[in-house]
This record gives C-alpha cells, structure tokens and sequence, in this order.
C-alpha cells in the first residue's frame, strides 16, 4: 500500500524517494542553470525514516545535508531542491492556488515572453494529466532557452485512470532526441513495489517491438534531455518500431 515501506507514493505531484535520488544524481547537469520552471509545485512526500533515507542516499552524489535542510513549512519542495544544488525553481499552474508565478493552461500554447527564458524545465508528473500532452512538450520546448535540460519523472504502467496518458521510451528518444536533437543524459524506468529496479531504457528506434516491456506493477519513466544550441529543422515524431516506414 502507499504507506509502506516498499511502495513509492502515488499522492498529488510530489518528490519522494524515487524523484528525489533522480534529481540528486542529473544536478551536475544544471550547475550553470540561472533560472528554472517547475510544472506545478512539486510537495515533498517523505517524513521521518525515509527522509532521513534520503539525506543518507544523497551522499553517494556528493550532496551533505541534514533531513532538516530538506523540508519547509508549507510543504513543497524549494527549499529540498536549493539543497541537492538547483537554481530558484519558477512555478506554472493551471490555477494560482499553490501559489505558482505562471498560471498557463499548458493545453494552449504559452506566451511569446516566456519563449527561450528557461535554463531548466521539470515535470514531476504534471504532462500526463494535460489532454493536449503533445502541445505541453512543445511548450516546454519552447520555454527552453538553448543548452537547456528538461526533466522529467512520469508514470509509466500499472496506474490505470491516474492521468491521461503513461508515458513510454519514444517520448524522451523519439521526440526529444530524434525529432528535436536533444542530447539523452538519462532515460530509465523505476519499478516503485518491491525491490524498486532500475532500467536503463535504450534508444527503441528501429526495434520490431520497440521499447515494449513489461513490468510488475506502478513503475516511474525518469529521464533527463538537453536542448541543442542549433536548432534542428523541426520534424513529427514517428514511434520507434515504425522508423523503417517513414517517408
């Protein structure tokens, strides 16, 4: 169940211990990063033993910190993310009741001032649940500024009903990669029940099933792309095991 021990929680958008080693290990990738953008603020979903478990995890990256230096009193995850070495993270809702900067709709495109602005972009679970999911990365593309990295942490299978869409391994290699030309620093699933293992998720272009896999229950897509500094003429995306019947 989502108190125990070995299961990831699957409460509102939040960090836990899954997202929160994720975003330790790929800080190294924004340490120039001025100005960041949060898709929805993120809450930090661990108290007590598994944040101290954190705390204890991060080491292993390089990051010293006390559980305490982790948490704020309203919850969310500013102060956690100024810890483990990000930039002050913007946020941008639908709505301003958590107190985002940017309240968009990202079903619709966002405003030509907020084009080319961002050095980083996270979505902790916010594009699955956008109908439009193509136009929310689309934004989040044109919300990067060049040499930008975007990461994301999203449900991947066994969560029937919890958003509109599971996201799978053509949308880091397929879009991001191939389409855009964004380099892949991280691309890998998570199992959340159990054991927790990792997998390395590989470039699914050309395989005659894809990236087709199975895994035993809730699972969690990380990955981590940045942005080319040339732009690469823009192409649709095709799924990986149809590449062979593209015109």
């Amino acid at each position: 169940m989502a108190g125990q021990e070995t299961h990831e929680s699957i409460k509102d958008m939040g960090i836990s211990l899954i997202p929160g080693k994720f975003l330790a290990r790929n800080a190294k990738h924004v340490t120039d990063a001025k100005r960041g953008l949060v898709l929805g603020r993120q809450k930090l979903h661990l108290k007590g033993h598994r944040l101290v478990k954190l705390a204890r995890q991060l080491k292993q990256y390089g990051i010293e910190v006390a559980p305490e230096d982790l948490v704020q009193e309203d919850g969310f995850t500013e102060k956690f993310l100024s810890a483990i070495g990000y930039p002050k993270l913007e946020a941008m809702d639908f709505t301003a009741s958590e107190g985002a900067e940017h309240i968009h709709d990202l079903n619709k495109k966002v405003p030509k001032k907020l084009e080319g602005k961002f050095d980083l972009i996270i979505d902790g679970g916010t594009t699955e649940h956008i109908f439009h999911i193509g136009t929310a990365l689309e934004n989040c593309h044109a919300m990067l500024k060049p040499g930008g990295v975007m990461m994301s942490f999203v449900a991947a299978d066994g969560w029937f009903g919890h958003g509109f869409f599971q996201t799978g391994p053509d949308v880091p290699w397929r879009y991001w990669h191939h389409c855009l030309g964004y380099q892949v620093l991280e691309a890998g699933a998570q199992e959340r029940r159990g054991k927790q293992e990792y997998f390395d998720i590989p470039d699914p272009s050309g395989q005659r099933r894809g990236g087709v896999r199975a895994f035993n229950g809730p699972t969690m897509l990380l990955y981590a792309v940045r942005k080319p500094l040339e732009p690469k003429p823009k192409t649709f995306p095709v799924q990986g095991h149809y590449v062979d019947y593209e015109r």
